[in-house]
């Protein structure tokens, strides 16, 4: 009958169960002995989860009898609400995944494997990408232009994986230009080697000194022989970046002598016109006073500029204070030469020039990429 299922209750005291069902409100019908002291019966379809919940308090085993595969299952799934719990979940992270790139093939690429994982490193395509975020016909096109002496390129999209395929239109063994290598630009440390081409001779931690070779351009195929490939890749190295700063540790120390003098001066939008010379003062302080000219057709003011004469002298500066001034300078010319200083660790060296200036040198180790394409040695 639709929406009645029959199950059978194994154990001992079915009558028990049977009045404790009763008593719960729980309607059955068709009741029947059965083998191993149990007894079947039929039940609404929405009442099986309290049966089984009741009997299997009491030690009973229960069976579904003649339920459908759906109502087997959503049996099932409500006992065992965890498992339903997981293939849910498992549905959801399946779809999610669907939504990456999990894998990039380059496929009969031959001399030209290294450029084409070049080319994808730089434009961000690696494993874990969104799908969406992948267009393959404007890879296709990019590399086309990139790769001139390549005959055609397949470039498409498997599920969860990304082709490349390429044909050649020149035959390697035609090509003229020699195979370079891989060289430091910099000296540095190696933090990492990511190779797309050629066989690596330097490993992450290692020190390099600039135009050292850090990729040959060359392979070993599964038989052993060698050949010779453009080598490409990116060498990340932490690099010791600075900047110096020149101060004076001396400053002039001005003390008026009482004597003043003035003139006047008559500013235009044409100039600044006066008919006094200024006084013959070696050093002096200024002070101007400005008088607009009501009812003038051309905006025309009056500027009286005071002098004092003023001696001056050399004085010692507190070095702490050239120190500090001298600190922030050097590190602010290191940041705007090195943005990526700023949130990194910071030394500053000082030294003295000569009588009356000290040089501060900031340093900072940044990593960097450091590969430049260089000569086979």
């Amino acid at each position: 009958m639709k929406g009645r299922v029959r199950l059978r209750l194994e154990g001992l005291g079915a009558e028990k169960l049977l009045n404790t069902l009763w008593e719960k409100g729980i309607g059955v019908q068709n009741l029947r002995r059965s083998k191993n002291r149990g007894v079947e019966l039929e039940a609404a379809e929405k009442d099986c989860r309290a049966i089984t919940c009741i009997a299997e308090e009491k030690g009973f085993q229960v069976t579904v009898l003649n339920a459908g595969r759906m109502q087997k299952l959503r049996m099932i799934l409500q006992k065992r609400w965890g498992l339903a719990v997981g293939i849910v979940l498992g549905a959801v992270l399946c779809m999610i995944s669907m939504q990456f790139v999990w894998q990039v093939e380059v496929l009969q690429a031959g001399k030209y494997a290294g450029e084409v994982r070049l080319f994808l490193w730089e434009k961000g395509i690696r494993p874990g990408i969104l799908q969406k975020n992948v267009d393959a016909a404007k890879l296709q096109e990019e590399l086309l232009w990139r790769l001139p002496r390549v005959k055609w390129v397949w470039v498409k999209k498997e599920g969860t994986v990304l082709s490349i395929r390429l044909e050649e239109g020149v035959a390697a063994e035609r090509e003229t230009a020699a195979p370079g290598a891989v060289v430091a630009g910099q000296d540095g440390i190696l933090e990492r080697l990511t190779v797309f081409s050629g066989t690596p001779v330097c490993k992450a931690g290692d020190s390099v000194k600039k135009g050292q070779v850090l990729i040959l351009g060359e392979e070993e195929g599964p038989d052993g022989e060698k050949t010779l490939v453009p080598a490409r890749g990116e060498a990340v190295a932490l690099v010791q970046v600075q900047s110096s700063v020149r101060l004076p540790t001396r400053e002039m120390i001005t003390v008026p002598t009482g004597r003043q003098a003035e003139r006047w001066l008559f500013q235009t939008p044409f100039g600044v016109y006066t008919f006094h010379e200024e006084p013959s003062f070696l050093l002096s302080d200024r002070q101007y006073d400005r008088y607009p000219l009501p009812g003038v057709w051309l905006p025309v003011t009056v500027i009286r500029e005071t002098f004092a004469e003023c001696s001056g002298e050399w004085k010692e500066r507190n070095m702490e204070e050239v120190f500090r001034e001298g600190q922030r300078a050097a590190e602010e010319a290191l940041i705007r030469a090195w943005p990526a200083a700023q949130n990194v660790d910071k030394s500053v060296k000082f030294s003295m020039i000569e009588r009356g200036t000290v040089s501060v040198t900031a340093f900072a180790v940044l990593p960097m990429d450091i590969a430049q394409n260089g000569i086979m040695p």
